[in-house]
């Protein structure tokens, strides 16, 4: 393509006028980096975050630990207590025993996790969460 200069900008109107198509957005869905894209998807994450249940009296937590321990079937634990982004703490595995006003959950990982009676606020069936 040869440009000729002219004094005027009727070569450069023509052509915007006449030939070039902008695509608009389309050019730009390209230039997204890795790093938007996976804060973006850290951001859905966070949206997809477990509402807490309603909390239940201590009886009700006794009485469905006591029901899950001797079936041996899994439980899903909300937590009375927060992390870091202010999120309730979740707690999934199997009841392995009672320590005084603790009970030791077995996690899907095989490791064994104490937590206070206290600090349970609520008691369900893995498949009822959501």
């Amino acid at each position: 393509m040869i440009l000729h200069q002219t004094d005027n900008d009727d070569l450069a109107q023509n052509f915007f006028h006449r030939d070039y198509h902008d695509r608009g957005m389309l050019k730009w869905g390209g230039f997204y980096l890795s790093d938007h894209t996976s804060a973006l998807a850290k951001m859905h994450a966070a949206e997809q975050v477990e509402q807490p249940l309603p909390e239940q009296t201590a009886a009700v937590v006794s009485e469905r630990l006591a029901a899950a321990w001797r079936s041996q079937q899994p439980v899903h634990l909300q937590l009375n207590v927060v992390d870091d982004n202010q999120t309730i703490q979740l707690l999934d595995g199997v009841i392995a025993g009672v320590f005084d006003d603790q009970i030791i959950c077995q996690l899907p990982t095989g490791k064994c996790q104490s937590v206070a009676l206290a600090a349970i606020r609520c008691v369900v069936s893995p498949k009822n969460v959501h």
